[in-house]
């Protein structure tokens, strides 16, 4: 055989390698990675006025100003998309966190059809939906990725920022303890 051809094919072959051995290790790798800081944890949440979903899109009135909604109780915002795989595993445990609080989604450059079939699916935890069909909200938010989720607290301020999709340990050792804290504080706040 002819070095011209032996060497292109060794080459080829090559990046196949690597390639395989980079697909397996992203898609069967440690899911709990490090969060990324947020420089948005620890101060007002920024604002958030989206197209309602399941509303006329051609309307004013349809744009709703979400986090104003919720001003003086805790809430979640979530960023999805139903095209989004750990997004549709999450659903199960924002159902949960849905339970102590308000949890609102915003869909990221997502068509109304294609939510619509995901929400069937999967469920609906979302008190409100928001449509991001231009990803500025995201921008706006310092979304990374999605599924990204922010803890509001009732004073407005971001209390945790999570990148990646909520499990079951997440949900129980990120969010459970801090909502616990929060509706405690709001409770004794609004008995008061």
């Amino acid at each position: 055989m002819n070095i011209r051809y032996i060497l292109p094919v060794g080459f080829f072959f090559t990046i196949v390698v690597i390639s395989a051995v980079a697909m397996i290790s992203i898609l069967n790798g440690d899911q709990s990675r490090a969060q990324l800081p947020s420089p948005l944890s620890g101060i007002k949440a920024p604002d958030l006025v989206l197209s309602s979903y399941g509303s006329s899109q051609t309307s004013s009135d349809a744009a709703l100003e979400l986090t104003k909604q919720f001003e003086d109780e805790p809430f979640i915002i979530n960023f999805f998309a139903s095209w989004c795989a750990p997004c549709q595993k999450e659903i199960p445990f924002l159902e949960k966190l849905s339970q102590d609080v308000a949890v609102i989604g915003v869909a990221y450059k997502d068509k109304p059809d294609a939510l619509e079939i995901f929400l069937e699916r999967f469920g609906n935890p979302f008190r409100h939906i928001g449509l991001d069909n231009d990803g500025k909200a995201a921008i706006n938010w310092g979304v990374y990725g999605i599924p990204e989720t922010f803890l509001i607290s009732d004073e407005g301020i971001i209390i945790i920022r999570h990148a990646g999709e909520i499990t079951h340990d997440i949900y129980r050792t990120v969010f459970l303890p801090k909502i616990g804290d929060m509706t405690v504080s709001y409770t004794h706040l609004r008995a008061h």
